[in-house]
């Protein structure tokens, strides 16, 4: 089994700029990180940007969990230290450390397993061994996401709870597949952690939330996230950038239907090959190979 790994972020119909951040890499393991600042407050892209680049300096102390129950009790210990970090370098440039009101997406592989962690709303998109989608979507009561800014400024984190209502059931938890849809209701500030085998699962990706906000322009209804995220993931190889060749391919797709996406939108994606696709396609394979012995 070969690891591909590719992350790419564009800017939202309806937004003047992008306030979303990704990066992806290799070292010292496979990982994708995501940023979605809030559009309600200025500089967020800048707190976006931030976040996504301590959690990468981070990721070590991420990765040096045992099991589930050891990724759950450093759930937040890890996100306090990113935000502390980033907020100190903030204030070195002059700025409140409200800009750092924005969701942050982690994910990384053990060779095996594809570990996430969520601060705030977003989306996870898998494709299983025998090709069918499901989708985890995280949401929050008001739409109103747990930011990691929150842990800095005890009213800020008191405030947030009056104005979500029951803190015991504002965070959303939407499965949907192609045979069932549920959800699930945890407290506000429950770990959103998860993992996913890759020999169950050979496409993992991670989305902010604009893969939840694609819009028929002619109906004025949303659609599903499992539909927009079967499309996503209908790659049709793997060379070089092909996250950003598949969102471009499909945000033109979407239009010609006068389907737009109103949100900027963040996607990255594991994808674990096997032999007859890496001889299938032999570029890929060789620039794997490269990156892994580099």
């Amino acid at each position: 089994m070969t690891l591909v790994l590719d992350a790419y972020y564009t800017i939202g119909r309806m937004h003047r700029f992008c306030q979303d951040y990704v990066c992806q890499g290799w070292e010292p393991i496979p990982h994708l990180i995501l940023a979605d600042g809030c559009s309600a407050t200025a500089d967020s892209d800048l707190g976006a940007r931030l976040l996504v680049l301590n959690a990468r300096h981070l990721l070590p102390h991420f990765i040096g969990a045992a099991d589930a129950t050891e990724h759950q009790t450093r759930h937040w210990r890890l996100g306090r230290r990113i935000v502390r970090r980033a907020a100190r370098q903030a204030r070195e440039m002059g700025l409140d450390d409200g800009v750092l009101d924005a969701t942050l997406l982690i994910a990384w592989c053990d060779g095996a397993t594809i570990h996430i962690h969520l601060y705030g709303d977003g989306c996870i998109a898998v494709r299983r061994a025998d090709g069918g989608v499901a989708t985890v979507l995280i949401e929050y009561a008001e739409n109103a996401p747990y930011y990691l800014s929150y842990l800095l400024h005890s009213q800020r984190g008191l405030l947030y709870q009056e104005a979500i209502g029951d803190p015991a059931t504002a965070q959303r938890i939407h499965y949907q597949s192609d045979t069932s849809e549920t959800t699930r209701r945890e407290r506000f500030d429950a770990p959103a952690v998860f993992s996913f085998d890759l020999a169950t699962f050979p496409t993992v990706a991670i989305a902010t939330d604009g893969l939840d906000s694609f819009v028929n322009a002619k109906t004025g209804q949303r659609l599903k996230v499992l539909t927009v995220a079967r499309e996503m993931l209908d790659f049709r190889n793997f060379d070089g950038a092909f996250i950003q060749r598949r969102l471009r391919e499909t945000l033109i797709e979407y239009a010609q239907r006068q389907v737009f996406c109103c949100d900027d939108i963040g996607l990255g994606a594991f994808i674990a090959l096997d032999e007859e696709a890496i001889t299938d396609s032999l570029p890929i394979a060789a620039a794997t190979m490269a990156i892994r012995e580099s």
